[in-house]
């Protein structure tokens, strides 16, 4: 189990909606990372990279232009200011789109998102669609994949393989299937 759903009591709103659709108990939670975990790990690589450009910038500055420092030091410029931006961008997108987490319930799942839990009930599901690492084709290793409901309700699932296995993907999988609906 990812989350320890056995001692953890999902929030409000997951709890209210799954009681809403008779979903039963709360098997498994898929976690994926945190607003503040993103915000936190971002922000310290965009300061860690800012500092060092910064301290970087002091070494070479009385060397002359074309001199072996300056060849050496604009490529490691480069660099942090790539990282610079990465971590920038990866604590903007922790504010922006929140901690996010899937519910697996006996009836169905509830995934919460920052504007509100989406649900697609056992019943209601039409399809479990594979989603690759490529961006072309059906091909490639899996990253995880789509539940879709009837009423078009999309929740997407990462993959964390475990000793070669995810159980949680297992058990969407299985549920899709008992009910006659396509896995690709």
């Amino acid at each position: 189990m990812d989350g320890a759903a056995t001692t953890m009591i999902p929030p409000n709103d997951v709890a209210g909606a799954a009681a809403r659709h008779g979903f039963g108990a709360l098997c498994d939670v898929r976690r994926e990372v945190t607003a503040t975990a993103a915000v936190i790990t971002g922000g310290v690589t965009a300061v860690v990279c800012a500092l060092l450009m910064w301290l970087l910038s002091l070494i070479p500055g009385s060397t002359d232009v074309f001199s072996w420092v300056h060849s050496l030091a604009y490529p490691i410029h480069f660099v942090l200011l790539m990282g610079f931006i990465w971590g920038a961008v990866y604590a903007i997108r922790g504010l922006t789109v929140g901690s996010r987490a899937t519910y697996l319930f006996e009836g169905g799942l509830v995934a919460r998102r920052r504007s509100g839990p989406l649900v697609v009930a056992w019943g209601d599901l039409a399809a479990v669609k594979a989603v690759y690492k490529r961006k072309q084709g059906d091909e490639g290793n899996v990253a995880g994949y789509k539940v879709e409901g009837r009423d078009g309700t999309t929740i997407p699932v990462p993959l964390l393989l475990a000793g070669g296995r995810d159980v949680f993907i297992d058990r969407i999988i299985a549920e899709a299937r008992s009910h006659g609906r396509p896995v690709s």
